[in-house]
């Protein structure tokens, strides 16, 4: 038995019809099913902008001023700029910007690429609305006041402190010879001369001995030249006068010579001094030559004429040392290694990208691992290289260390500083959106609060520089006075999208 096909027909037409009716009613439901005059509430109410229509600024433009006319600034980069015209401000009072202000924002975008706004941008202007007070805290939207604020923009590198090059010396010894005392410790903080060591060498006790040896001759020859000289021409003949006289020269530069060699090892010799010295006087004196004693002070009594000193060649710390008691050394041994570490290098690798960014006398700060102590100088070196497997420059900074507190080859966070700003224009991360086509930002309606004025915000293009602690600097946009949105900003951009990619508005208009 058959069933019949028209009741499936009769469905089917009864859907089709339903489905004509939605599409010319907008799909709402008619009054005998809704119980109420649901078309005449739509008609009330602006769905496109979140308002009742009656009051909808939006729709209804003739409720407000109407809004000035904004054009894009091509010196700052946003459409409708407060910098070029403040009376676009939206404050309590007419506010103009400082000559500072401009000049910073000049400064920031000379010196890098910022993001700049489309100039085609159809958000700034737009005024979102809102029911009341009540409705926007209800939707999570809080604000805050521009603010001024310190901004230091800066490039991070990676950072490791060294010992400046040009503050580091070797102590070593003059001669060959057996290390016989050691009068300083490691860490010890010398002086320019002081005297770290003392070595036993037979070359250096010659040498002396040499020289005491053609003193003593030329004193000889130069005293018979003295007594001949009177004498010339009558007592003594001129040619035996010549020959003391020759002798004497002769003694003169043997004296000169061991001198030199003295000079060769590091030791001074004062041959005018020790040829005022009677016999005596001048034996101690050249015995005690490399020692490093002044006139005053007298040799140890074990020394001998073999004995010389390894003195410290500048003023700073023994940061190493290889010198034992008995110890067998050559001439130019490191027995001591000494580093002035009141100042210390900081060798920053930059990246490739930044370092056009870095000049010479640019400060630089530094923050060692595990310290919060922030350590300042200023840039004194920039490589002509690119480092080919990290792709980084290298930069240099001199950081002073009095308190000896920074050490050789600790690493750390460094940092140059581009651009210290002491009263920069900042609001809260936060109160900064993106569009599509640019940053915005929501400046509340100087009026807000009046009573039987609508409640809405106005969306500013902004243009940003650094973000630091939370605030994020505004190169152009807003000015100190406005308020702005900060947390539940999102709703209001989803508003401004929602209206920008065209949702329909439902009251005609």
């Amino acid at each position: 038995m058959h069933s019949s096909p028209i009741p499936s027909i009769l469905v089917f037409a009864g859907l089709a019809g339903v489905a004509w009716y939605g599409h010319q009613n907008n799909w709402t439901l008619p009054k005998f099913l809704s119980g109420t005059d649901v078309s005449a509430e739509v008609a009330e109410w602006c769905d496109s902008h979140g308002v009742p229509e009656a009051d909808c600024i939006v729709c209804k433009p003739d409720l407000m001023d109407e809004a000035k006319k904004l054009s894009y600034c091509v010196d700052h980069g946003v459409i409708g700029c407060v910098l070029c015209d403040p009376s676009i401000a939206q404050t309590r009072s007419p506010v103009q910007p400082l000559p500072s202000d401009l000049d910073r924002a000049q400064r920031a975008i000379s010196l890098r690429h910022r993001t700049e706004n489309q100039s085609i941008s159809s958000s700034p202007g737009t005024r979102i609305q809102f029911t009341s007070v009540q409705a926007m805290r209800k939707a999570g939207v809080d604000v805050e006041p521009v603010q001024r604020k310190r901004v230091i923009e800066t490039i991070d590198a990676a950072s490791e402190i060294r010992y400046d090059a040009t503050r580091i010396a070797q102590a070593s010894p003059q001669a060959d010879g057996i290390v016989r005392r050691v009068l300083v410790e490691l860490g010890a903080w010398v002086q320019p001369g002081q005297v770290l060591a003392v070595i036993d060498s037979t070359e250096a006790g010659r040498l002396k001995t040499e020289l005491l040896a053609a003193l003593a001759d030329e004193r000889i020859r130069r005293d018979t030249v003295d007594r001949l000289r009177p004498l010339a021409g009558e007592a003594v003949s001129g040619r035996r006068l010549q020959e003391s006289e020759s002798g004497l020269q002769q003694s003169v530069a043997t004296v000169e010579s061991a001198a030199a060699a003295l000079g060769n090892l590091g030791i001074a010799v004062d041959l005018l001094r020790a040829r005022a010295m009677d016999v005596e006087q001048v034996d101690t004196y050249v015995s005690q030559l490399g020692l490093g004693l002044d006139a005053e002070q007298a040799a140890p009594p074990d020394a001998t004429k073999n004995w010389i000193a390894v003195l410290a060649p500048l003023e700073g710390q023994i940061v190493d040392r290889v010198a034992t008691i008995g110890q067998v050394v050559d001439r130019g041994t490191e027995l001591f290694r000494i580093v002035d570490t009141r100042k210390v290098w900081l060798d920053l690798r930059v990246p490739e990208e930044d370092a056009s960014l870095v000049q010479m006398g640019q400060s630089a700060k530094f923050v060692p691992d595990g310290q919060g102590r922030e350590h300042r100088g200023n840039i004194f070196w920039i490589s002509s290289d690119v480092d080919p497997s990290t792709r980084t420059v290298r930069v240099r900074a001199e950081l002073d260390n009095a308190d000896h507190s920074l050490r050789n080859e600790s690493f750390g966070r460094g940092q140059i500083i581009l651009r210290d700003e002491a009263d920069a224009i900042v609001v809260p991360t936060e109160a900064v959106q993106w569009d599509g086509t640019g940053q915005i930002t929501f400046v509340r309606d100087a009026k807000f609060f009046e009573d039987d004025r609508p409640k809405f915000f106005v969306t500013r293009s902004v243009r940003t520089g650094v973000t630091q602690d939370g605030f994020v600097e505004i190169i152009a946009g807003v000015l100190p006075g406005e308020v702005v949105a900060t947390s539940g900003s999102e709703v209001l951009r989803a508003q401004l999208l929602r209206s920008n990619l065209g949702a329909g508005c439902t009251c005609e208009h």
